[in-house]
């Protein structure tokens, strides 16, 4: 009788995938992925920002940015890692680092065309201070600590700055330029995050010699008491709001893993298709129930996973800027303590489904990270046609639409390159954005004529129809290269509640901390400096 298999083990399962990657490593099959691989392009895009184009800037930048080339290059080559998504991040990161590297470097003409939202004060005059210790001085207890955190001693407004003069100033300002991916601070700031508020607007649209005292108060709350404690309240709102989001999205995150590892299927197990597990075993006869079901656990992982880490940018920034105002206003003069910077990742699902469809889940509902990138490469490629191509309405928004995802195809496939299984990087995630773009289009031609003798509840249902069918219809590539390539291998959370608690998990797989194992470790590849550095596992 042949024996029979022991029971699925998830531990064993990493510790097995982890094992074989390192004896790639040892036998020198591959090599590891430094740590500065995945840093110094962002550190020569800040350093050749620095050099004015005046003073040599114009032709320093295409040399760094052919360097970024050179390292993105042999990294997609040679180099792998194992921490997120199974080496998933050890391309995505330099691939995209390339992208955001040209648009800054060569696509924009940030010199002259960027502008961000600084602090200027306009009146050094004091105003009353609650003190920190103790009760205020009208006899009552003082303010809560959030309140009393961004309390000024000056009266401040909002203007733009341009590219600045003086070096201390202008590492400040291109450091912003290369971290800033949706440009909340920014004059380009992407249109999906929202306008600034009118306060905000009304003080940039104007000279900063004609913000009074009085307009300061009144419009940013910049002054005394009475508006910086609105300013605070309405910070600490948000930051609540957000800490609610985070909250949910790591428990949210820790039911999804949980139904990842009892499902083989996304621990690489993809073909034959394993079995449902319970309690979703009677979705077994239907294929296309397990599907959807699979797809929907694939979306809503990354959606919970990008909510979970983007949500940490307001709690740090915005909460360290409350708790110690002096200390962010001497690093930076953006107002850091300001709402309008930390918009939502997401947009609004419903609406942006139900009036605009497949477009509108992508350009308004999903995040937009990548989004300026994208749009300068096609406005770029757009400069080096004819002006009759240029000027067309429909050549317009076709390149835009073709090139933001097939650059998004670009940096997925290039993850599933990487990944420490075999996968089909263009057969999966790269055909997947792209048909989203035919998607798009192809709606674009259908629908107006359409539109003009629909009524809007049923325009509004074809909406929702066409854009949920396309997106499940053209899922399962990306779904089953997801799951092939090990991206749920990787441990999002510190500590599962509920694998801890031996929830729908066997006695191996149970416990509360899940980061077990290495992040980083010295490397001395021997021979060349720069097979040396710090290594990412």
């Amino acid at each position: 009788m042949a024996a029979s298999q022991p029971p699925f083990s998830y531990r064993r399962l990493i510790h097995d995938n982890q094992a074989h990657f390192e004896s790639l490593i040892q036998n020198g099959e591959v090599k590891p992925v430094l740590l500065w691989h995945l840093t110094l392009p962002l550190v020569l895009s800040i350093l050749a920002l620095l050099v004015p184009q005046d003073k040599g800037g114009r032709h320093v930048r295409p040399l760094v940015l052919a360097c970024i080339i050179g390292i993105t290059s042999n990294v997609l080559q040679h180099r792998r890692m194992l921490t997120g998504g199974n080496g998933y991040m050890g391309a995505l990161i330099p691939v995209w680092s390339t992208i955001w590297s040209a648009t800054i470097l060569l696509f924009r003409h940030v010199e002259r065309d960027f502008k961000r939202i600084e602090r200027r004060p306009s009146s050094s005059a004091p105003t009353a201070v609650v003190p920190n210790g103790g009760a205020a001085l009208n006899g009552h207890a003082k303010e809560p600590n959030c309140i009393d955190a961004t309390t000024n001693s000056s009266t401040e407004s909002v203007t733009w700055q341009s590219y600045p003069q003086t070096l201390s100033h202008r590492i400040n300002w291109v450091i912003s330029v290369a971290t800033s991916m949706r440009g909340p601070e920014w004059n380009w700031r992407i249109s999906s995050m929202g306008t600034l508020p009118a306060s905000v607007q009304a003080q940039l649209n104007k000279p900063p010699q004609h913000h009074s005292k009085a307009e300061a108060e009144e419009k940013e709350g910049g002054g005394g008491e009475e508006g910086e404690s609105t300013k605070a309240q309405t910070m600490c709102t948000h930051l609540r709001s957000t800490l609610i989001l985070f909250v949910q999205s790591y428990l949210l995150l820790d039911l999804i893993k949980l139904l990842m590892i009892r499902d083989q299927y996304f621990m690489g197990s993809v073909s034959p298709s394993p079995p449902l597990p319970f309690p979703f075993h009677h979705l077994t006869p239907y294929p296309i129930l397990i599907h959807i079901y699979r797809s929907l656990v694939t979306g809503t992982g990354v959606l919970a996973a990008l909510n979970y880490v983007t949500s940490l940018n307001p709690l740090i920034f915005g909460g360290l800027s409350l708790a110690f105002p002096n200390a962010a206003k001497s690093l930076t003069s953006v107002p850091l303590s300001a709402p309008y910077l930390y918009p939502p990742t997401f947009g609004p699902f419903f609406t942006s489904i139900l009036d605009h469809s497949l477009a509108g889940c992508w350009s308004i509902w999903w995040h937009q990270l990548f989004r300026y990138g994208f749009v300068s490469a096609g406005h770029w490629l757009l400069s080096l046609l004819p002006s009759r191509l240029s000027s067309s309405r429909s050549v317009r928004r076709t390149l835009t639409v073709l090139v933001a995802f097939a650059l998004s195809g670009i940096i997925h496939a290039s993850g599933s390159y990487a990944q420490n299984r075999e996968t089909h990087p263009l057969a999966g995630p790269f055909r997947f954005f792209i048909l989203q773009a035919v998607g798009i289009l192809v709606q674009g031609v259908i629908s107006p004529p359409l539109w003009l003798w629909m009524p809007r509840p049923m325009r509004r249902t074809c909406n929702v129809v066409f854009a949920l069918a396309w997106l499940l219809g053209t899922s399962g590539s990306v779904v089953e290269d997801f799951a092939r390539g090990g991206m749920w291998f990787t441990e999002p959370l510190p500590v599962s509640l509920l694998r801890g608690l031996g929830v729908g998990v066997d006695d191996g797989d149970r416990g509360w901390w899940c980061w077990s194992g290495k992040w980083f470790g010295r490397w001395d590849g021997g021979g060349r400096f720069w097979d040396r550095g710090w290594r990412v596992y």
